[in-house]
């Protein structure tokens, strides 16, 4: 019985040998291959960058979300904000991300005249978003609602809507800025059906702000 387990055992460890031989092998000609070598540099910044804004934006409106969670008597929203406002407002925000990716869109066509036309329709409707969002926030200090207020639980809501939407606004001001210099370079020629990363690369930017706004107008707005 000894023996026979003995032939079983080595004939076991033969067809084991026989069946995976050359299966664990790392060929000689085979190196390191760097993941993103199809991504162009300053796309994959691009993209690095709001990876890092996600980061930033998804902090700050965690943390809010803890507060609201952890306060009691919190404000109600609808007695604050003018909800058809910021309605309105979201709607032209969310057109300039329709606009913006025309634009894109038009560039890899090579038009460069809708090119110039889009960009200048997004930049429009960013600006309205700003106005309005600017004549909202003059009614809301008018009307009280300041992190110097009376009432403690609207110096908390106010300290953080101000800095989660100007935040924001930051971001939207800066997109307006970079805006206006690409219509500028687009005047000049500057880009075409084969060169027009800089338009590729803001259309992201312009989209990441869209999409934080639709985060952030439920948040304090709507709850």
């Amino acid at each position: 019985m000894g023996i026979g387990a003995v032939i079983v055992f080595y004939t076991m460890i033969s067809w084991a040998r026989d069946e995976l031989r050359g299966k664990f092998t790392v060929l000689d000609d085979v190196g390191e291959a760097w993941p993103f070598v199809g991504v162009p540099k300053i796309k994959l910044g691009m993209w690095i960058f709001l990876s890092s804004e996600v980061i930033l934006f998804g902090s700050f409106i965690g943390a809010y979300v803890f507060i609201r969670e952890a306060v009691a008597n919190w404000p109600v929203a609808s007695t604050i904000h003018n909800i058809p406002l910021g309605t309105v407002n979201t709607l032209i925000l969310a057109t300039s991300g329709f606009t913006m990716a025309m634009a894109v869109m038009s560039i890899r066509r090579g038009d460069q005249r809708m090119l110039l036309a889009w960009l200048g329709v997004s930049f429009i409707l960013g600006s309205v978003f700003m106005g309005i969002k600017l004549s909202e926030w003059s009614d809301l200090v008018s009307g009280g609602f300041t992190i110097f207020s009376p009432n403690p639980m609207y110096q908390l809501a106010a300290s953080t809507y101000y800095f989660i939407v100007g935040l924001h606004g930051a971001h939207v001001t800066v997109g307006l800025i970079v805006m206006v210099f690409l219509m500028k370079k687009t005047l000049s020629g500057a880009y075409s059906k084969d060169s027009h990363g800089a338009i590729e690369n803001f259309g992201l930017y312009w989209a990441f702000v869209d999409i934080v706004w639709c985060f952030i107008f439920p948040l304090f707005y709507l709850l």
